[in-house]
């Protein structure tokens, strides 16, 4: 029977996940936080790993990444809220065997898993219905939007440090910071700093 590990922080979710897939499916372990994923991966050896995008402090996809790294035959089905298509294109760059989203009927996910079971990729035909922008609020997918040396940034000002100091810790010019800067607030929606620091301290950054 082929076997599944669960990765989702919601317990009473996951936990309704497991009740469901084990009449078709050996959920052979449960994760509620991404730090413990990579360990239960290769201590259970799952065929398939139900994860979802947004763990506390991990982003699923950046763990995925790493799971296929380590794993490359192993499965790996998003399971998410978010129908954002840069989160769906993501998932397909690293080559994802398929993206449920969590509204989904109970018929619905177990038809989608027995399809990647048997080799076909999934992606929910949902997602090309919904719009791209319905979490646009969301610290996730805020958060999602920015690029390493962004996010960078953010930590710098969240410390406390000015655009020269910035520019001397990162060893990049004044202008390049105030370009980084510029474009942080912008892509956040953010018109203080204070936001800024808000928004790094509830995502951990």
């Amino acid at each position: 029977m082929t076997s599944i590990l669960i990765a989702e922080d919601h317990k009473i979710f996951n936990d309704g996940l497991k009740a469901m897939l084990n009449e078709q499916f050996n959920v052979v372990n449960q994760q509620f936080m991404g730090s413990g994923v990579i360990d239960a991966i290769i201590k259970h050896k799952p065929d398939i790993v139900l994860l979802d995008i947004n763990l506390p402090k991990v982003n699923g996809l950046e763990l995925a990444k790493h799971i296929k790294d380590i794993q490359p035959n192993i499965k790996i089905v998003f399971l998410s809220m978010y129908a954002e298509q840069s989160f769906v294109k993501a998932a397909k760059e690293i080559n994802a065997n398929g993206y449920l989203l969590k509204d989904s009927s109970c018929s619905e996910i177990l038809s989608a898993l027995e399809k990647i079971d048997k080799g076909e990729v999934f992606f929910d035909p949902k997602l090309e219905q919904k719009k791209s922008n319905l979490h646009h609020e969301d610290y996730f997918v805020k958060q999602f939007l920015l690029s390493k040396r962004e996010v960078e940034v953010i930590v710098c000002i969240k410390n406390g440090l000015n655009t020269e100091q910035i520019s001397d810790k990162m060893c990049i010019s004044f202008e390049t910071v105030k370009s980084h800067r510029k474009n942080i607030f912008l892509k956040l929606g953010f018109n203080k700093s204070s936001e800024l620091v808000q928004f790094a301290i509830e995502n951990g950054l």
